[in-house]
């Protein structure tokens, strides 16, 4: 077993395991949009190591940014193994381990007690926190897990992603946006008229931040688990509250019963998004190492902040799939992370093809345990679930597009709130598409100038497939019937409209925009066996994307 001594630890095992996905940024950089352009262009690039900036401006302590940005790298945090394992592999060993339980254990003192500020000396602008998009509200600690007791049963902790918004040098304004553990231990603590002690852990072993990303009570046990060792925990100095030893910093302090700003900041979808509880968390104290390292995680629709908050949910959905499917079906599943845990692409073992109705059945149990989901695509077994232009080329080929035949769409469902193209939040329509069968024949016209050329287009793209073809309309453009009687693009079977932010010829953006833009019952239309998906902003929708300043942009 790998030893579990806190986030470096895990940093020596990356750099030992797998040593390109380590990197060191010397270059004096800004807190201020930095640190979201590096990584966005990394992702543009199809690169997404660790970064840890070495040179912050006015701040002497180092930022480190995504920890979390591949599934390969996540899977070394577990098990008993440094082996890289595939995403299918740590659904496995998640399950395997995370039935297990390993209290953690006190001890006397730790690295994260090396310097103390308390009280009136503590100062929270000493912590190079970030600003990441210019439509944020300000300055957010996006990796901070906060830390709290159950007022009614005082030895249950839980640990929360909690929304942290710098308003002063002992204050931030908090949301709990969830209406999770956390939320609830605050009502009960309201309900006594008293404030709820707390604390921030900011930087520690991996794996108590996918305990966390759980949505359990007792993280530590499960972190233990996790690593096959005990969480070693001290004492805070100003709360009643144990923190791992080896924490890199720590805030402690208390949520007060008055109000404070908070928002807005950028969701997982990729837009801004406003407050939904105004608390105020006032710091009593700040212990953390004598050189430590701050730890950020980049937000909005990063692989980062949807791998971490999306892999333990998977996990769990993995195994139902695996417990009630009535027999083993499953190749492969995946939730792009472009697709922000609104589609899963699922694809089936060769020999469960071509059994009627099973891909609706599989589709069905998906939607069943994954209310974040409104578009599953069930896909045969040689599909390469991580390549997203090869998925929508690979449905828009072997789809029937017969609504009730291998794709059917479900009106008003259970959804999660953020998604912006739900009219009424929280409710969304979905939609389940067989493309598990054979090739159906298409014409092939390959003329994209042609289709250029028509009234009504400004710019078209063929994903991968003549099959599929991805249009960016012209401004005045309206209704859907031109592209249905539109000679050009009769050989495409599945025709995606979008809007001129979104890249035509790039699959992922492509995905995010029908993640994000489209309900399936009000903005698709069969007709003679094509499919046409409107994946554009109407003309109710007020969603903000998170965008940098001009001259931060990649």
């Amino acid at each position: 077993m790998h030893p579990m001594s806190g986030l470096r630890s895990y940093l020596e095992l990356i750099k030992e395991t797998v040593p390109d996905q380590f990197v060191t940024v010397s270059e004096q950089i800004d807190w201020k949009y930095d640190i979201t352009s590096y990584v966005t262009e990394m992702e543009k690039r199809k690169l997404n190591p660790v970064v840890l900036f070495e040179n912050v401006k006015d701040y002497s302590i180092p930022v480190l940014v995504n920890l979390f940005g591949t599934v390969d790298r996540i899977s070394l945090s577990i098990g008993d193994s440094p082996k890289v394992r595939s995403r299918l592999g740590f659904y496995r060993e998640w399950n395997r381990l995370f039935d297990k339980d390993i209290p953690p254990v006190h001890v006397g003192n730790g690295p994260v007690k090396e310097k103390k500020s308390l009280h009136n000396d503590v100062d929270l602008y000493s912590l190079p926190i970030p600003r990441f998009y210019e439509q944020d509200g300000g300055r957010y600690i996006t990796a901070g897990l906060f830390l709290a007791r159950n007022p009614e049963k005082r030895e249950e902790v839980n640990l929360s992603y909690v929304r942290m918004h710098l308003q002063g040098k002992d204050r931030f304004g908090v949301s709990f946006h969830s209406r999770g553990h956390m939320w609830q231990y605050l009502e009960r603590a309201k309900k006594a008229n008293e404030p709820m002690e707390a604390a921030v852990i900011i930087g520690s072993h991996p794996t108590l931040a996918l305990a966390t990303a759980a949505k359990i009570t007792n993280e530590y046990h499960k972190s233990g688990a996790l690593t096959g060792e005990p969480v070693q925990l001290v004492d805070c100095e100003t709360v009643d509250l144990p923190v791992p030893a080896d924490s890199e910093i720590v805030l402690e302090g208390k949520v007060m019963m008055e109000e404070e700003d908070e928002g807005p900041f950028t969701e997982y979808t990729g837009y801004i998004s406003g407050r939904s509880t105004r608390n105020l968390f006032k710091v009593t104290g700040i212990i953390q190492r004598k050189d430590p390292l701050f730890m950020a995680v980049a937000p909005s629709n990063s692989a980062e902040h949807l791998l971490l908050s999306g892999l333990p949910k998977q996990a769990r959905i993995y195994k139902g799939m695996q417990d009630f499917a009535h027999m083993p079906v499953l190749s492969d599943i995946n939730w792009p992370v472009w697709a922000t845990h609104f589609v899963c692409f699922i694809s089936l073992k060769e020999n469960a093809m071509g059994s009627t109705g099973l891909a609706k059945q599989i589709g069905t149990l998906v939607l069943g345990l994954d209310h974040y989901v409104k578009v599953v695509a069930v896909l045969p077994y040689v599909a390469d679930l991580s390549d997203s232009a090869g998925i929508l080329a690979t449905i828009a080929e072997r789809c029937d597009f017969v609504s009730g035949s291998e794709i059917d769409v479900i009106g008003t469902s259970y959804h999660h709130l953020l998604d912006p193209s739900s009219v009424i939040p929280g409710v969304s329509s979905k939609m389940i598409i067989d493309a598990s069968g054979p090739v159906k024949p298409s014409k092939t016209s390959l003329d994209v100038s042609r289709i250029e050329s028509t009234e009504g287009v400004d710019k078209a793209s063929f994903l991968i497939s003549p099959a599929l073809c991805v249009i960016t309309p012209s401004a005045e453009t309206d209704g859907f019937d031109w592209v249905f009687d539109e000679p050009a693009l009769s050989g495409s079977r599945m025709v995606a409209l979008v809007d001129d932010d979104i890249d035509i010829r790039d699959g992922r953006q492509v995905l995010w925009a029908i993640a994000t833009r489209f309900q399936p019952a009000e903005n698709s239309v069969l007709k003679d066996g094509r499919l046409l998906i409107d994946a554009r902003k109407g003309d109710d929708w007020t969603a903000l994307r998170a965008t940098l300043p001009f001259d931060k942009r990649t």
